[in-house]
């Protein structure tokens, strides 16, 4: 007569002695010994798991519900952006003549390098708003002018809509080209 072979317990590797007993742990049904039924039978399925971790679960955030405050209907604004004006180059070397500082002594004043400064008054460099913000503060002369932008709709799409294969295509081929 063959010997039968001995039972071993999932959890801990013990040998089972006697019939040994079927737990259901997150799902799967394990033969375990003994001591781990009596320590995990009682355990509701899917709360806890067979490796030990060491440490106590994270208890996770719950932000406190806000109050709700009624909100406005929105008006659309009219967007405004900034362009620097096409005799920006003259401007600036008249201001520059008017003061009768040096390009280094306006340098420092002003914020921007002296090669900067020569390149914008020669015409050879279109100064970003911010440098030309710079320039109007110290110069008092008018470099940007505000155009309003043209509106752009937003598309309606209904609630029902699903993308089709074609029109996830075209979506990462725009964002492809964006770049």
């Amino acid at each position: 007569m063959a010997k039968a072979k001995p039972k071993i317990c999932e959890i801990c590797g013990a040998e089972i002695r006697g019939p040994g007993h079927t737990v259901k742990i997150e799902g799967a049904e394990l033969l375990v010994c003994n001591r781990c039924y009596e320590r995990y039978s009682k355990k509701k399925p899917g709360t806890w798991s067979p490796m030990p971790t060491g440490r106590e679960p994270r208890r996770r955030y719950t932000p406190k519900p806000r109050p709700k405050t009624p909100q406005r209907p929105r008006t659309p604004r009219p967007t405004y952006t900034e362009e620097i004006v096409e005799d920006y180059a003259e401007r600036v070397r008249k201001a520059i003549q008017k003061s009768g500082l040096t390009y280094e002594q306006l340098s420092h004043k002003v914020g921007l390098s002296t090669n900067l400064l020569k390149r914008i008054a020669h015409g050879d460099y279109a100064p970003t708003i911010d440098e030309a913000r710079k320039l109007e503060k110290y110069f008092g002369i008018k470099l940007l002018e505000s155009t309003e932008a043209p509106k752009m709709e937003k598309a309606n799409i209904p609630r029902d809509y699903e993308p089709t294969l074609g029109d996830i295509a075209n979506i990462r081929i725009k964002k492809r080209k964006k770049k």
